[in-house]
């Protein structure tokens, strides 16, 4: 009609609008067929000019940005504040090793939630507690932050037992601490054994004194203290030993009455049986958690409650989200121990030497009573005796004393069976030690009562002497062994004694 009439002017408004149209639509479709990206692993960078996620800068029209963009930026400033928020009361808090507002028997504080301390108890609000979390999302951290603060924050004094399967590397600095008894490692196989019998000792030493207190609870106790049970690596420590995974069931089982408190650390939930699990009642997951493994741990959880918190907390019918800082140091450390020979009982047992009284030849060790036993030389009256070892395992030192100690029977050094054969002919009651590689007849064997075995000269001997497989250990001290299944250590002559003592400059003690 423009172009009839010669209305050169509705012609030319005619074409522009025709041109936005068009522009309009094009840009309207091909904003549909952009796919959302995901920019939540990638950093965002703010400035007068422009905004930027990752190396995209977004656009500055409100046309073209988009409303994913600004819930990424939402998120970020409540992270920021967050993070403000859990900085500003870790240096508060920080001089004091982050002490809990909050009393009670282990009471600690965790972090940060909504601006509001989050402090617990972990007699009232466990009584155990499982860290859940992926490689490096500071599960450890999360470890020494709560326990430095327990050991502020606690109205009475506790003991720690420390159990760490990543080479002592987490929890190796607690052990430094005036109530840490003992630590243990994957590194230290010959332990093992003993430790599980120790720990699961521990439980059995405690019903008995509160039956004798005639009390049913540790909190009426007037004299126990409670012990804290820490667990770095869950999975692998249960399946470790076949001892482990009973002993952790039982305190997580019978702990809370007994006063013994388990946390425990597992990148995920995988590995550890629904029975432990479930006794875990108070539960922290950190980072990026397994999502089958979130839902586990808190059947309500779904993908649209989870924030830029840094960890959940879980503790009966309730959670909330928290930030958390690291510690940066533990208090008290390097201090005396409390309890030298408390100590000395968890993490060595036996002496390395001691003195006999002229009665006792041995130490026997008894992990389960929690009792170092004395062997008397009237265990053997009337019977023959036989003590196996390697060289330099106190064989021929304790046949020394043995000589000293009773004169009535026939005691020797056999170097071979022909020599044996003789000290029979002898002597109906012979007491004889011999060399871990000499091959003793059968009919020979059955001569004797009574067999001691020390250390052997290798582990394809000891297991041959049916000693048990994790306790081979080439750096057995000389007297060191075992005796109807049980470890004992023999009592070295005098002068032996001495000369040891001076060589690795350790003072004996006197049993």
């Amino acid at each position: 009609m423009a172009l009839v009439t010669g209305m050169w002017q509705f012609a030319l408004f005619t074409f522009v609008s025709v041109l936005s149209v068009a522009l309009t639509t094009f840009l309207v479709k091909r904003n549909k067929r952009e796919p959302d990206q995901d920019f939540s692993d990638q950093p965002i960078w703010l400035s007068s000019w422009a905004v930027a996620i990752g190396d995209r800068v977004l656009p500055r029209t409100g046309w073209f940005f988009k409303e994913h963009y600004s819930d990424i930026f939402f998120d970020y400033a409540t992270k920021i504040a967050a993070e403000r928020d859990v900085l500003k009361r870790s240096r508060e808090l920080e001089e004091s090793y982050y002490k809990s507002p909050g009393t009670g028997g282990l009471a600690f504080w965790a972090g940060i939630s909504d601006s509001i301390d989050l402090h617990f108890d972990l007699v009232r609000d466990g009584p155990h507690a499982l860290i859940v979390g992926s490689t490096g999302s500071g599960k450890s951290e999360l470890l020494k932050l709560i326990t430095g603060s327990m050991l502020v924050s606690s109205e009475d004094e506790f003991e720690m037992v420390l159990i760490d399967f990543k080479g002592g590397a987490g929890l190796r600095h607690l052990n430094r601490h005036p109530w840490a008894l003992t630590l243990l490692t994957d590194l230290e196989k010959e332990r093992h054994e003993r430790f599980w019998h120790y720990l699961a000792g521990e439980l059995k030493v405690r019903e008995l004194q509160l039956v004798n207190e005639g009390v049913s609870s540790i909190a009426d106790s007037k004299s126990l203290k409670r012990m804290l049970v820490l667990a770095d690596e869950l999975p692998a420590i249960i399946t470790s030993h076949s001892l482990a995974l009973p002993t952790l069931e039982a305190i997580a089982a019978r702990g809370r009455s007994l006063g013994v408190h388990l946390i425990a650390t597992s990148q995920s939930l995988s590995g550890i049986p629904r029975a432990l699990i479930t006794n875990l009642t108070m539960r922290f997951a950190i980072g990026v958690t397994d999502p089958g493994d979130l839902i586990s741990l808190v059947p309500t959880m779904r993908a649209t409650t989870v924030t830029n918190s840094r960890a959940l907390a879980i503790w009966g019918s309730n959670t909330a989200w928290f930030d958390f800082p690291m510690a940066k140091q533990l208090p008290n450390l390097d201090e005396r121990k409390a309890n030298d020979e408390k100590i000395s009982a968890w993490t060595h047992g036996l002496p390395t030497q001691f003195e006999t009284d002229g009665e006792t030849f041995a130490l026997a060790d008894r992990p389960l009573d929690h009792k170092i036993e004395k062997l008397n030389m009237a265990l053997f009256l009337g019977t023959s005796l036989l003590v196996v070892g390697a060289q330099r395992s106190g064989k021929t030192n304790f046949a020394q004393l043995l000589s000293q100690l009773n004169s009535e029977s026939y005691v020797t050094d056999c170097p071979n069976v022909s020599q044996l054969e003789e000290a029979f002919q002898s002597s109906s009651i012979v007491w004889c030690v011999m060399p871990s590689n000499m091959l003793l007849p059968l009919a020979l064997q059955r001569k004797f009562e009574n067999v001691i075995y020390l250390r052997q000269s290798n582990f394809e001997q000891h297991l041959a002497a049916g000693l048990p497989k994790g306790a081979w250990d080439e750096k057995l001290p000389p007297g060191r062994g075992w005796f109807r299944s049980q470890a004992i250590q023999l009592a070295m002559p005098r002068q032996f004694q001495d000369q040891s003592s001076q060589a690795n400059g350790l003072e004996l003690p006197v049993r």
